[in-house]
Formats: structure tokens, sequence, C-alpha cells
């Protein structure tokens, strides 16, 4: 069986505030052809260049969201729960409007990213998509945190956090990507921080959005928020969900096994850039190819 590509039916659109900016924003999610890639268009910007493709080498700042940037220095920022739903649905090809510099947070995790392409509907092409098939193992650590690929017939992430309030702790998540795994294990889990860590991202710029309403706020060991966890480990399943996003601007689906120890968005960028950095750790293959070589080894 020929394994397509995918865009939306139709365009989509939502308004929302910005996690770190606190602008409201409309956003606009349209079709886009056959090996387009995802491509953000800054509709409020004149004069320079708009259009600034989803991929890792666009990538301009991992602090506390993920950022990308074109050569004319247009932005949009927090874009890795769109591309996790990108991802999880299995829409290859889309042009993404937005009226600022931000996405919308919505409730702080790809719930409302996945009902929007779920109401533009799904589009088949016809153009095989292309995966991004890792050939050796990559490393890459930093202070307390190591990422690593590795080989592998699937995509799968496995994850572990540790953090000292007790209300997050220490977990683990074993995610198997495929058609429905994303919509139901990852895509309600939402965005999350310490109460103790407020004053200071805002003081930086980040986090001016930010709310009861879209992020799960911890401190001593309670959440804050009247609303429940939506899962037992939502917080390692997020972080999980930040990872598949920010590992879908490597510009394809990743064939291999991602193995994430206190990983952040920081992290997910310079394993992605040491993977496409060593010419001779992936492959472009169809699943055709795949099936074929898997065949001629049999």
């Amino acid at each position: 069986m020929i394994d397509f590509q995918n865009t939306i039916n139709t365009s989509v659109t939502r308004s929302g505030i910005g996690l770190h900016s606190a602008r409201l924003v409309d956003l606009t999610i349209h079709p886009a052809p056959a090996n387009t890639g995802i491509v953000f268009r800054r509709t409020d910007l004149a004069g320079i260049d708009p259009t600034i493709p989803a991929h890792i080498s666009n990538v301009a700042d991992v602090s506390l969201n993920t950022s990308i940037c074109n050569s004319d220095g247009a932005v949009v920022g927090t874009i890795e729960h769109l591309m996790a739903a990108f991802a999880g649905c299995g829409i290859d090809n889309a042009y993404v409007d937005v009226s600022g510099h931000e996405l919308p947070a919505f409730d702080g995790s790809s719930l409302r990213f996945c009902e929007m392409l779920a109401d533009a509907g799904k589009t088949v092409q016809r153009e095989e998509r292309r995966y991004l098939k890792v050939l050796k193992p990559i490393v890459v650590t930093k202070d307390c945190s190591e990422l690593s690929i590795t080989p592998s017939d699937m995509l799968q992430i496995s994850v572990k956090i540790d953090f000292s309030d007790p209300m997050i702790g220490a977990s683990q998540y074993f995610y198997v990507h495929d058609d429905n795994s994303f919509s139901n294990e990852l895509a309600s889990a939402r965005t999350f921080c310490l109460y103790d860590d407020v004053s200071r991202m805002r003081a930086a710029g980040y986090g001016i959005g930010g709310s009861l309403e879209n992020a799960i706020v911890v401190k001593d060991g309670q959440m804050l928020n009247e609303t429940p966890l939506r899962y037992t480990d939502e917080f390692v399943r997020h972080k999980t969900l930040d990872c598949l996003g920010d590992l879908r601007l490597a510009g394809y689906g990743l064939i291999g096994h991602v193995t994430a120890n206190r990983p952040g968005h920081r992290m997910n960028s310079e394993l992605l850039k040491a993977l496409f950095s060593d010419p001779d750790a992936t492959i472009l293959v169809t699943k055709s190819e795949l099936n074929q070589a898997i065949e001629k080894v049999a």
C-alpha cells in the first residue's frame, strides 16, 4: 500500500492569545500543494518576505518555546504545539497564516489545533510521503540533559523527566507514533510551569499571556488550576508532545528511536542539528522503498 502525502480540504481560522506575548492573533491554516511542507506566513508584515518554512535551519529561539525566523527577520514563535498536531494528524503540507509573531496558546496543548485540522478535513495527494530514516546513533548532552536518536523501523520517543516539585516529580513515557496514538495519548497534554518561575519568566519577557486557562501551574506539590490533570502523567506526556513537535522541524517524518532524558526545546533543536550535520546519519525514503528493502533482506 502506497503512503501518500496529505493536506487539508479547506482553510480554517481561529483566534487566540499568545502565551508569551499576550497578543490576540488570527491563525488560518490553508491547503498547500504536495512537497510544500509546512510554511508559515506573517500576514501583518509589509516590505519584507513574510514566509518562513518550518525547518530546523530556520530555528531562531529555543527559550521556553520554539521560534523560527527567515533571512528578512520575519519571526513566528511558539509553533511546537501546532507542529505536533501536524505530525500527529498526518498533515504534510500546509500554509499557516498568522497576524502576529506568536501562535495562539489556546489551552496550552495541541487539542485545539487538532480540532482545527479535523474541521478542515484531509485531502490525500498523489505524491508519496517521504521520511527521514535514521541510519546511525546521534547523541547530544548538556548539563543534566541527554538526547539520542538511533535506527528503528518506526518513530518512537522515550522521555524521562525529573522535577524537584513532588506534584511533577520523576516520570517516564514511551510513545510509538502511528495513525491514532497522538490524539489518544498526547494531544490534550498541557504545558506547565512552577509558580516560583513565573516572575522570573515574565521579567525576561516570557509568559506574559500565561494563565491558569493555558498552562498548569504547580506550587509546593499542588496544582493551582481548578481543573484536574487530564492524565495522571500529563507532565511527561506534554514533554513528549513538545519533542514530537520540535522533531517535525526535520521537514519530514522521522523514522528512528528518540531517547530523551530531561528534554527541552533547546536540546530537541540540538539533536536535529546534530542529525543534519552528519551526511551519513540519515536517508530520505518512501514507505515503498523501505518495504522493498525489507523484502530483499527477507
